[in-house]
């Protein structure tokens, strides 16, 4: 897909798709349900993905890198 990076800190994941692409693929992640997330915000070429809570980022974060096939999907 058209992400070059998924990063995080303690409570936040941050999505980098290409530029001019963020709110096409934030809408896609909206649109999957996915249990964990709970809300993206998308600018021109950075997506802030929000966990349902503090703890769930790191699980957010692996799930994110694996289905935008990115490796070091464990890591932080």
């Amino acid at each position: 897909m058209e992400v070059d990076g998924v990063e995080s800190n303690e409570n936040t994941v941050v999505v980098r798709p290409l530029v001019g692409r963020a709110q096409g693929v934030g809408v896609y992640l909206d649109g999957l349900g996915l249990p964990d997330l709970l809300a993206t915000v998308a600018g021109d070429d950075t997506i802030l993905a929000l966990p349902r809570s503090v703890k769930k980022t790191k699980t957010l974060k692996k799930q994110l890198k694996e289905l935008f096939g990115l490796k070091g999907g464990s890591s932080q």
